[in-house]
């Protein structure tokens, strides 16, 4: 057995003698419900859901205030796809507890699963101002704010994402997307489209940095490029796009595309193109 099976093994001797010594209070004390909970922890991780279930359960019904009882019911039901359950746990945590941050988060997802946007929104936008660093919030929310007239809101959720996490590669990608189509809404009501290309690009660039297989990222990189005439970096992102998804069809696209208009640009006639290099 390897060093890491060595280390596993000992984990797993240590995990299933703290079952031992929590089934064994709980035989004493049956209405020990910090047992209980910890047990149901024990058992989420491992994957045995209908136990760890079980015991939850029996945590809220010895103390219907247990903030965390309700919390990881919710989160236990959610996985279930027991939709019914999950919104009243989610419900009762953040009642008995307004400040939690994590249930707002939880259960703006669960939301937005369910499509209930606006409401989402506003979990997010609670979560944030509860804590303030809550990165994936921040990103969660601006990939909500889709509609134009949330362009600038959109944006500095998305950089506040990235002020936090640098290297939060997903928070790049979407920003640069956002800042590459640059539609929102001007301050007469007009719907405007100012891409900020250069801004898009520096988005885009760091999140091949922190992930080079990115393929969305090289094809939205080639886009951009294009736009600004700069043909034979676009070629090399679209191609480098393809050789990690070779079926990326819009990559496949934008590329004839770009050899389109690159053919144009080639004189037809030698002399055209002697002309051509002289001036």
């Amino acid at each position: 057995m390897g060093l890491y099976g060595q280390v596993r093994a000992i984990r797993e001797a240590v995990i299933n003698d703290a079952r031992t010594h929590l089934e064994k209070s709980i035989e004493l004390n049956p209405d020990y419900s910090e047992a209980h909970f910890q047990l149901a922890l024990l058992l989420k991780d491992r994957g045995e859901i209908k136990k760890a279930q079980k015991h939850l359960q029996k945590v809220v019904e010895l103390e219907e205030n247990h903030v965390e009882g309700h919390y990881h019911l919710a989160l236990l039901c959610h996985e279930k796809k027991d939709y019914e359950k999950t919104r009243t746990y989610y419900l009762r945590t953040i009642e008995l507890d307004p400040h939690h941050a994590d249930a707002h988060y939880h259960f703006a997802l669960f939301l937005e699963e369910q499509e209930e946007y606006i409401e989402a929104k506003n979990l997010l936008q609670k979560t944030t101002d509860i804590e303030q660093n809550h990165t994936q919030a921040y990103y969660r929310l601006a990939r909500l704010l889709t509609d134009p007239d949330d362009y600038d809101l959109a944006k500095q959720n998305y950089q506040i994402a990235v002020d936090i996490d640098p290297d939060f590669a997903e928070a790049h990608y979407y920003l640069g997307k956002l800042l590459a189509v640059g539609r929102r809404i001007n301050e007469d009501g007009t719907l405007v489209i100012e891409p900020e290309y250069e801004s898009a690009r520096e988005h885009f660039k760091k999140a091949i940095e922190l992930n080079q297989d990115n393929h969305k990222a090289h094809f939205n990189m080639g886009k951009t490029l294009a736009k600004e005439k700069e043909y034979a970096s676009a070629e090399e992102h679209f191609l480098r796009a393809i050789e990690i998804h070779p079926d990326y069809a819009k990559a496949h696209y934008q590329l004839a595309l770009l050899l389109i208009e690159l053919g144009r640009l080639i004189p037809e006639h030698p002399e055209d193109a002697k002309k051509a290099s002289q001036s």
